[in-house]
């Protein structure tokens, strides 16, 4: 980001691409000698952020300006890593602690409100073409994924693939590539149903949690329900005239509750009928949830079986539906 040798004005420019910051070895490179610096500190015209590294703008309080010095206060082959990545990314809200990733060779104090990360893969994944310098996509996510609970990880992981940054293949990728992550197995069949269509962690975990362990028929997700109305269902059982709708939002009231109402009734003048459920049934009584829906599809015509989950108090029984 800097030049072995620039004019002044070049220098000033520097540091508001860099939000602001500068190092000393970029001042000296302006022509700003360490007396002059020295001289803008004790006069408050600069503010000392970090070892070596200047506010040269006081007052400018945005996160940005002490991301951009943390990373430059670590030094060569830093990038910005976890929460701090995703941010930039648009995955997650500022926070409050800076992370940043080194080369494993590297030993670096970590400065006030910085977390410093120590990886072999610290270089190789790298976003290049991004500044300030950040863990590519994938590997923010999966970075993260470590630290959360799985609901968690689903929810970024889907958020990521939403907004069209990546892709359940590439994340798949990515996480059978990590060595000992807590969520390999979990993650990896979470990100299978997310490529299948899912488009939160509400329906992954009813796809897992409700479908799959009871030997229901696996539905299409995400399906246009009415073309004319522009809107889409959560799960499809097209062939038996099932629709499932996932309400993720705990106290699903006011217009929202029209809007289904409306909906429901539209699927049902088209010989649909819809099965709701919200998320304390597909969290918490999954199995409940699994024998209704298997009586509605039986009702509908559906001749497949049944069968319990390995909760030893599941409901659901090893019952043919013929």
């Amino acid at each position: 980001m800097w030049k072995p040798r620039m004019s002044r004005s070049e220098v000033m420019r520097l540091a508001e691409e860099q939000s602001g910051v500068l190092t000393t070895a970029q001042s000296l490179a302006g022509g700003i000698t360490a007396r002059r610096i020295d001289g803008l500190v004790a006069t408050g015209r600069w503010v000392r952020l970090h070892r070596g590294v200047y506010l040269t703008q006081p007052g400018r309080r945005e996160w940005a300006t002490f991301a951009v010095a943390a990373l430059l206060a670590a030094g060569s082959g830093a990038a910005l890593s976890h929460t701090s990545a995703a941010h930039l990314y648009g995955l997650a809200p500022p926070p409050q602690l800076v992370h940043v990733v080194i080369p494993q060779h590297r030993r670096v104090c970590a400065p006030t409100g910085v977390v410093i990360i120590r990886s072999d893969a610290a270089l190789v994944s790298v976003d290049d073409f991004a500044w300030p310098w950040r863990t590519g996509l994938e590997r923010t996510v999966i970075d993260i994924a470590r630290t959360v609970s799985l609901d968690a990880a689903v929810a970024l992981a889907t958020r990521a693939t939403q907004r069209q940054l990546t892709t359940p293949e590439r994340l798949r990728a990515e996480l059978r590539s990590r060595k000992g992550h807590r969520w390999t197995r979990e993650l990896d069949a979470a990100l299978q149903v997310v490529a299948d269509g899912a488009e939160s962690t509400l329906e992954v975990r009813f796809v897992r949690q409700v479908v799959r362990p009871h030997g229901l028929p696996a539905p299409r997700l995400q399906v246009m329900a009415h073309a004319g109305r522009g809107w889409r269902a959560d799960a499809a059982y097209e062939q038996w005239g099932v629709l499932v709708e996932l309400d993720g939002r705990l106290g699903h009231e006011g217009a929202g509750r029209l809007a289904d109402a409306r909906r429901d009734r539209s699927a049902a003048g088209r010989g649909w009928v819809t099965v709701r459920a919200g998320w304390l049934d597909v969290a918490t009584q999954p199995c409940e949830l699994a024998a209704d829906l298997a009586k509605v599809l039986s009702a509908r015509g559906w001749t497949g079986a049944t069968r319990p989950c390995r909760r030893t108090e599941c409901v659901v029984r090893r019952t043919s539906t013929r």
